[in-house]
């Protein structure tokens, strides 16, 4: 295919799958098996309080901090009504593929434009992305929170000269919204501070912690007038938990971007990565005592209905650390990235949305990659990815339209 075509081909699936979140409104869809819903209607009374006081207990309701609920309040108060609050916050969620695009071209200036349409229009098909969109989640303002903040970063770090100016400001800004969104988020503040002290000078890296200090002072006071913010984050030490269900969430949304060059057992390095990820794993499976029922990621219950065990599990939680060992651990940006990201969701609950589309973000835009760029100069494979996470949808909207994990596991 010429570059033409390219772009034609994510033009029509850009617009295609855009009507198809406004299709599945209409017949109230939810890919989450029922969660994201339930979620939304559970707190729809707290929004409604929030038109009166801001500044309200939400224990009730949710563990979450109020942003993303003071948003849907003022559009309520706005629209006075409940769907089309929802048919907004759908045209919103549209922008966060084209967000997502746009911080692609900023990073891949000499990729085909229609690839990285078609890689950015496999959001829309993501079922916890459709769900969130649907049924309006905080998860979507985090994340279209988070993208901005990636696109000024991007926009700093490409200068040759490193120093504070307003693209950096406002990623400071947006990542601040992202966490005041979805408390986990914070992770990325820790990341970035390594490239911080690492590109500015010192007297720029103090401003930058203070003006940091400065967005946190909303957080502090919240925390401080209502202390279950911090006391009911669900967070345990639990991390043979951690481990293994993150591994095997990273290799489900891996493996259709790597070639099978990079799956290859091909020196004496790759074979002993190989061996500690399956005695790691077995060490670990041990003492494993997580409820599929309870989330544990798309493989997990996989394994569960079809087999009756965490065989394919397990399975997945070796080759996802292999691959992991492989493709992340080759510098210390990337090691610390995912060393973060196994502390900050060790939590009672791991649900796979959490990392939908956390993980395309960070391996195409947050983090320089190999397989990465051996899969944007692919011809045929995006064709690939866009096929394997459209079965992914279709049997996620299977599942919820039949009940079958909540069938199966209730």
């Amino acid at each position: 295919m010429n570059e033409k075509n390219y772009y034609l081909a994510g033009m029509v699936l850009y617009i295609f799958f855009s009507i198809s979140i406004f299709f599945g409104l209409l017949i109230n869809e939810d890919a989450s098996g029922k969660g994201t819903s339930n979620d939304f209607k559970n707190t729809w009374e707290y929004v409604l309080l929030l038109k009166e006081n801001y500044f309200i207990d939400s224990s009730e309701w949710t563990r979450l901090l109020p942003f993303h609920y003071i948003f849907l309040s003022i559009l309520y108060e706005l629209l006075g009504s409940e769907f089309l609050v929802r048919v907004l916050f759908c045209i919103f969620s549209l922008f966060i593929p084209f967000i997502f695009y746009k911080n692609l071209r900023l990073k891949f200036k000499d990729i085909n434009k229609g690839k990285l349409l078609i890689l950015a229009s496999i959001i829309f098909i993501l079922p916890y992305f459709r769900s969130s969109a649907i049924w309006p989640n905080p998860h979507i303002t985090a994340i279209f929170f988070l993208l901005f903040s990636v696109y000024f970063f991007q926009k700093w770090y490409q200068l040759k000269v490193k120093k504070i100016n307003l693209n950096f400001i406002l990623h400071l800004i947006f990542l601040a919204l992202t966490v005041y969104t979805r408390r986990y988020y914070v992770f990325f503040f820790l990341y970035y501070f390594l490239i911080y002290f690492k590109y500015l000078n010192f007297k720029d890296f103090v401003i930058t912690s203070l003006f940091v200090l400065l967005l946190s002072i909303p957080g502090f006071i919240l925390i401080i007038n209502f202390p279950f913010y911090l006391d009911s984050t669900g967070y345990n030490l639990k991390f043979y938990n951690t481990f293994l269900i993150i591994n095997s969430i990273f290799f489900f949304y891996i493996i259709s971007f790597i070639d099978l060059e990079t799956l290859k057992l091909s020196n004496f390095r790759a074979k002993l990565i190989l061996c500690l990820s399956i005695i790691l794993t077995i060490i670990l499976s041990y003492f494993f005592d997580y409820d599929p029922k309870l989330g544990g990621g798309y493989i997990m219950k996989l394994s569960n209905i079809f087999l009756g065990s965490n065989y394919l599990f397990y399975l997945s939680s070796i080759l996802g650390l292999y691959l992991m060992s492989k493709t992340f651990f080759n510098n210390k940006n990337s090691s610390f990235l995912i060393i973060l990201i196994f502390f900050i969701f060790s939590n009672n609950y791991m649900f796979q949305k959490y990392f939908e589309p956390l993980w395309l973000i960070i391996f195409f835009l947050i983090l320089d990659l190999n397989f990465v760029k051996k899969f944007l100069r692919s011809n045929f494979q995006i064709f690939i990815v866009l096929f394997y996470f459209s079965i992914y949808s279709i049997t996620a909207l299977i599942n919820s339209f039949y009940s079958i994990s909540i069938n199966h596991f209730w």
